[in-house]
C-alpha cells in the first residue's frame, strides 16, 4: 500500500543482504468480539492459518496460551517482513500469518490469501493526494470501487457513445478548416491510404466505451454561474478528493456489514483548519477503525488522550507512546486533568512544536504567551533576533512539577520556568531533586514574579505613556518601576488590561525588543545554549542539572 520503498526508509539508509525489517499486527474483535473460540471463524483458524492468540484489551498484552485468560479476547497476529535484495536495488516483501519469530524469506510460512485482506478491510489515504483525475473515470481506483459495487454506467457509456459518433458539431464541416482538411484527403486517396467514399472526422475521443469512459471529466455545476472542472478548484478541493472515495468506499462496506479500517496520513493537508474537526468527525463515523498519523493540533485534539499515540524519531530511533492509558476521568490529579480537557489542543500543539516552557501558573502562562506575541509582532525584533518556535504548556496554579513530569514523558527537553521567590525557589529544588532531574531550569531573579518581568519590558514607556498606562498610574509623580510592578500586583487579574498593556508595548521599539530579549533568551536556554543578555546567571544544584536565574527580572 505504501510508495515503492527505497534505501533510505530503513536501516539508515545502508541496508544490507541480512538485513529484515518487520512489522506486526494483532488483530481483534471477530464477529462481534465476544466468542473466544477459533473455530467459529474457520477462514482465519482453520488449517494452515493464523494462530489463535488472546489480547488484553486494559494491559494492552498478548498472551499464546492455549486457553484463553479471563478478560481477554481472541486475536491472530500477521506480520509483513522486507528484505533489500542488493543484486536487483530493490526491496522484496512479504505478508503472513505471525507464530513468533520467522524469516519469511528463507523458512517456512503461510502467506495470507488476498481473500482475507479484502475481508479485513484496510484502505489507506497517503499523504501524496493531489491527484486532478481521482474522481474520473480514468482513475483505476474509481474505476475499481464502480466495479466492485457493480456501479460503472454502462449503458449510459454506451449511449454516450453513439452520441459521440454522430455529434451536433462537426468540426471538421467548418470553414476554412474543411478547405485544409479536403486537400489532406486527396492525398490520402492519392496514396490510396483512405478509400473514394473515406473522409477525415473529428470526434472527442477514440469512440471504444474505454476511451469514452476516460474522457469524462468530473466538474462542479455552479448554478447560474456555470461549470468548473474539479481539478481547477483549491488544492484543497483536489486533494479532498481521495479522501471522498474512501468514505463512498466506507459507507459501502458497512452497509453491507463489512470491516472498513482507514489509515490517513495527514488527513489534514490543504485544508482550512475550521474544517479539520469536521474531516475526523466524517473518518471516525466512517470507518470501523481509523489510523491517522497528523501534525494539526486540531485533528489530535479531537481524540482523546488514550487515542493518541506521540512517536518521535530520536537518532533513527522510533519511539511511540500513548498519551494515557486510563481514561481522562481516572487520572487523580486536577492538573493533569485539566491539560487534557481544557488544554489538550496547546498540549498536543506543544508536543509538536519546537521549545517547550513549562510555567509557574496560569497568570504566568498568560503573561508568556503575550510577550510572545509581541516578540512576534514587532519587526525590530524580527530584525535583531531569530525567534526560535516555542510552545508555552497552560500550567494549573502550584502544578509545574507535576505538569513538568507529565510533559517530560514525551519531551525530555521541556524547560520549566519559575519565580524567584521562595515558593518559586522550592519548585525548583522539587525539580532538580527528580530522577532524573531536567537538564535546565529557568527561574527568575531575586523575589522576582511574573509582574517584575511585565514592568521590567513595560518600563520605557514610563518616561511617555500611553493612554493605558497613564490610565494605570494616574499620578505623573508616580510612575517609577516600582509604582508599575505594584499597579500590576494590584490587578493581578484583569486580563484585558494585561492585554491592552502588552499591545501598547507593542508601539514602543524599546518594550519590544525587551520582549524579544527575554523570549529569545529563554529559548536558548531550552536549546543548551547561553542567552543573550549578560544579567543571567547559572548555579548547578545536583549533576547535569543547572538552574538559570533572571538577576534583571527582580524585586526592586
Amino acid at each position: 500500500m505504501t510508495r515503492p520503498l527505497s534505501d533510505w526508509d530503513f536501516f539508515g539508509g545502508a541496508p544490507q543482504p541480512e538485513s529484515r525489517f518487520y512489522i506486526i499486527a494483532t488483530i481483534t474483535d471477530f464477529g462481534d468480539g465476544s466468542s473466544t473460540d477459533p473455530r467459529d471463524f474457520p477462514s482465519w483458524f482453520a488449517g494452515e492459518s493464523a494462530r489463535p492468540v488472546w489480547w488484553d484489551e486494559f494491559s494492552s498484552t498478548l498472551s499464546t496460551d492455549v486457553d484463553p485468560p479471563a478478560g481477554t479476547k481472541l486475536a491472530a497476529q500477521i506480520a509483513m517482513a522486507g528484505l533489500y535484495d542488493d543484486e536487483a536495488c530493490d526491496f522484496e516483501t512479504r505478508r503472513f500469518f505471525y507464530d513468533g519469530p520467522c524469516d519469511p524469506f528463507t523458512e517456512e510460512h503461510t502467506r495470507i490469501p488476498a481473500k482475507l485482506m479484502r475481508e479485513l478491510g484496510l484502505f489507506l489515504l497517503p499523504g501524496n493526494r493531489e491527484w486532478e483525475h481521482l474522481l474520473a473515470f480514468s482513475s483505476s481506483s474509481f474505476l475499481k470501487l464502480l466495479r466492485e459495487y457493480d456501479a460503472v454506467p454502462g449503458k449510459s457509456i454506451e449511449n454516450l457513445k453513439n452520441e459521440l459518433r454522430v455529434p451536433t458539431t462537426k468540426i471538421e464541416e467548418q470553414d476554412p478548416f474543411k478547405e485544409i482538411l479536403k486537400l489532406s484527403e486527396e492525398e490520402l486517396k492519392s496514396f490510396t491510404l483512405v478509400t473514394d467514399a473515406g473522409k477525415l472526422v473529428y470526434r472527442p475521443t477514440s469512440l471504444d466505451a474505454l476511451s469514452v469512459l476516460r474522457s469524462l471529466i468530473p466538474h462542479v455545476d455552479r448554478g447560474p454561474v456555470g461549470y468548473l472542472p474539479l481539478a481547477r478548484h483549491g488544492s484543497g478541493t483536489v486533494s479532498l478528493q481521495a479522501f471522498l472515495l474512501l468514505i463512498a468506499f466506507g459507507k459501502l462496506r458497512k452497509q453491507k456489514r463489512q470491516n472498513f479500517i482507514l489509515v490517513a496520513e495527514e488527513p489534514e493537508l490543504h485544508l482550512h483548519p475550521s474544517l479539520h474537526s469536521r474531516l475526523v468527525q466524517r473518518i471516525r463515523g466512517a470507518s470501523t477503525q481509523s489510523v491517522i498519523t497528523t501534525q494539526s493540533p486540531n485533528v489530535a485534539s479531537c481524540y482523546l488522550p488514550s487515542e493518541v499515540v506521540f512517536a518521535r524519531n530520536v537518532n533513527g530511533d522510533l519511539q511511540a507512546r500513548r498519551m494515557r492509558e486510563e481514561p481522562i476521568s481516572s487520572i487523580p490529579t486536577n492538573s493533569i486533568r485539566n491539560l487534557y480537557l481544557r488544554f489538550r489542543e496547546n498540549v498536543y500543539q506543544a508536543l509538536m512544536g519546537g521549545i517547550v516552557i513549562v510555567p509557574e501558573g496560569e497568570l504566568d502562562y498568560r503573561w508568556l504567551h503575550l510577550w510572545q506575541r509581541v516578540a512576534e509582532a514587532s519587526p525590530d525584533v524580527a530584525a535583531q533576533f531569530d525567534l526560535r518556535p516555542v510552545s508555552i504548556i497552560p500550567t494549573s496554579d502550584a502544578a509545574v512539577v507535576p505538569t513538568w513530569t507529565e510533559i517530560a514523558q514525551f519531551r525530555p527537553d521541556v524547560v520549566a520556568i519559575v519565580d524567584g521567590d521562595s515558593v518559586g525557589i522550592g519548585y525548583a529544588n522539587q525539580l532538580t531533586s527528580l530522577t532524573p532531574p531536567p537538564k535546565r531550569t529557568i527561574r527568575l531573579g531575586a523575589d522576582g514574579e511574573i509582574e517584575h518581568l511585565a514592568a521590567w519590558i513595560i518600563g520605557p514607556t514610563l518616561s511617555n505613556p500611553g493612554p493605558i498606562l497613564e490610565g494605570l498610574l494616574l499620578d505623573p509623580a508616580k510612575r517609577s518601576l516600582k509604582d508599575l510592578t505594584s499597579a500590576l500586583f494590584g490587578r493581578k487579574k484583569d486580563r484585558d488590561l494585561h492585554e491592552n498593556l502588552a499591545w501598547e508595548a507593542l508601539e514602543n521599539t524599546q518594550c519590544a525588543m525587551r520582549a524579544g530579549e527575554f523570549i529569545n533568551d529563554i529559548a536558548a536556554i531550552a536549546s543548551g545554549q547561553n542567552p543573550a543578555n549578560v544579567n543571567w546567571s547559572v548555579q548547578t544544584p545536583v549533576v547535569n542539572s543547572e538552574v538559570f536565574i533572571a538577576n534583571h527580572i527582580a524585586k526592586t
